[in-house]
């Protein structure tokens, strides 16, 4: 077990993207009253974790409607190079503010369904099982949030383009414990995801 029990682990949100696929910021929009943004930055506050957020496009809209008291905001002038550049940003942040971090959650706002209950699930799965990596099981897919040990943080630096960390993930099979968050597999790319996620909304 290479895990204190006082672990210091950051919370990285990625949330520079430009949303192609929508249209408009998917970050912004609204779900049971708040929006997607402002529903993953609660689960940060919650958890009362150190927490930086990347923005990139549409940044003024973006931090005119949230609220990031206390939350390190960088902007990352190259996330038209894709989610590797926005995971480089975040992470040199990260070691730049809290030079002792010993983990990262990397996480993205088009999670709806995203709880804390998840988030403490996956730094407890870090603990309990001594793996350097905790990554979320959809059931046939696997996706993030996704915990990174800091022995990984240079293959996350090597990243480039649209690579998303799946790819550091899938280059160590053995160091991967997962857990389940099968709910994980809504994420809002298009008009339709969200369209899906207004329904659900109406059924609860």
């Amino acid at each position: 077990m290479h895990h204190k029990t006082s672990s210091n682990i950051s919370f990285i949100l990625l949330a520079a993207g430009e949303s192609s696929r929508l249209g408009s910021p998917k970050q912004l929009l609204m779900y049971k009253g708040r929006n997607l943004m402002q529903h993953t930055i609660d689960l940060a506050q919650t958890l009362g974790m150190e927490t930086v957020i990347v923005l990139g496009a549409f940044k003024d809209e973006i931090l005119a409607e949230v609220d990031v008291l206390g939350i390190e905001v960088v902007e990352n002038i190259n996330w038209s190079e894709g989610l590797a550049s926005s995971i480089r940003c975040g992470l040199n942040s990260v070691l730049e503010t809290n030079p002792e971090t010993e983990a990262v959650i990397l996480v993205l706002c088009d999670q709806p369904f995203l709880t804390t209950e998840i988030l403490h699930e996956i730094v407890e799965k870090y603990h309990s099982s001594g793996q350097s990596i905790v990554h979320c099981s959809y059931g046939d897919v696997s996706g993030p949030p996704t915990l990174f040990h800091k022995s990984l943080f240079p293959y996350l630096m090597e990243l480039k383009g649209g690579q998303g960390a799946k790819k550091v993930v899938d280059m160590f099979p053995n160091l991967v414990a997962y857990i389940d968050f099968p709910k994980g597999k809504l994420d809002i790319d298009t008009a339709a995801d969200y369209h899906q996620l207004l329904q659900t909304e109406s059924d609860t």
